[in-house]
């Protein structure tokens, strides 16, 4: 019998279920890969606040994903919040092909997590494609982007930075993800229906969704087929507490 196919999540754990390995999981589930994950970050959060996150220390991350990577067949590894003290343990990751950073460093509630800007060139060293939204963009690329040509130039600008290709989500850019595709040296937009409603976890559904559709699509169709996945995901949001919904990873979605 084939081992089954496995997607790894590299993030943070969020005990409320709505963002980090817990959400990775179920949308790599729902997408008919097994999952397994590596925490990198205690968080202490809910649907209303982030209180604070203790970090994985760096020797609990490798023994995490070295055990993985001698057993398990990983077809694609998307890596969320992760701390400078990882960094080294990443190159564990450098004969992957896929590779996704969404490079999270803020929660929706508002803690910070990381410094994105001081570890990105190092996580980008393993990394094919990153996912920031518009304000993470702005961070890591010093840009700022009041317009779809700006998130055009950004993307751009951010490929070169740092070799990789480049999704600015579209959360804010009223619904559009900017892409810029390193390999083709092109630059495209994908729309989709938008509700500016805040949802939490929808930046972990589409990077996961993404990772997933990469191992079997270039990175046009991976990202079209990745916002339609969140949209379907979105549209099934639900309270699951006193503040924001959560997203609900869609189970019925034909992925390939």
């Amino acid at each position: 019998m084939a081992n089954r196919t496995s997607i790894l999540s590299i993030a943070g754990l969020d005990p409320s279920g709505c963002a980090g390995i817990t959400l990775d999981s179920a949308v790599i589930r729902a997408l008919g890969f097994h999952s397994c994950t590596i925490v990198t970050s205690i968080t202490f959060q809910n649907t209303c606040k982030a209180i604070g996150h203790e970090v994985v220390p760096r020797e609990v991350v490798e023994k995490q994903l070295l055990s993985i990577l001698e057993d398990l067949n990983i077809a694609g590894v998307k890596i969320g919040v992760i701390h400078e003290a990882h960094t080294e343990t990443l190159k564990l990751l450098n004969d992957f092909d896929v590779v996704v950073w969404d490079p999270v460093f803020k929660s929706t509630t508002g803690h910070t997590f990381s410094d994105i800007s001081r570890i990105a060139k190092r996580v980008c060293e393993v990394a094919k494609v990153i996912t920031p939204n518009k304000y993470e963009a702005e961070v890591l690329s010093g840009v700022k982007i009041e317009s779809i040509d700006d998130a055009r130039a950004c993307a751009e600008k951010l490929s070169e930075m740092l070799n990789v290709s480049v999704v600015i989500t579209g959360g804010g850019l009223e619904g559009n993800d900017v892409v810029y595709d390193m390999i083709r040296d092109h630059v495209f937009t994908v729309s989709a229906e938008f509700s500016d409603f805040e949802i939490r976890g929808t930046g972990c559904a589409y990077s996961t969704a993404l990772t997933c559709f990469l191992t079997k699509r270039k990175l046009d169709d991976a990202c079209r087929l990745a916002r339609l996945y969140l949209l379907s995901s979105v549209k099934s949001a639900k309270p699951v507490g006193k503040c924001h919904p959560c997203v609900t990873p869609a189970t019925d979605f034909v992925q390939f």
